[in-house]
């Protein structure tokens, strides 16, 4: 059965914090370099930096007041 060439890149992600699969098109995530270092994180992983990063930015927290 042949996919996209974006399917068969993303087949067998799997997460570079947890070991999860990464299922980018059905529960998302993000796949990508950091640096020349190949990632990918689980949508639970992902948000989780994505709120780590967000508590620490003090230009974020200036928006809310």
């Amino acid at each position: 059965m042949g996919g996209t060439k974006k399917e068969e890149a993303w087949a067998g992600l799997t997460c570079s914090i947890c070991g999860s699969p990464v299922d980018l098109e059905g529960e998302g995530g993000i796949a990508g370099d950091f640096g020349i270092c190949p990632v990918a994180f689980c949508v639970w992983c992902y948000a989780s930096i994505v709120d780590m990063v967000s508590q620490g930015c003090a230009r974020c927290h200036d928006d809310e007041d």
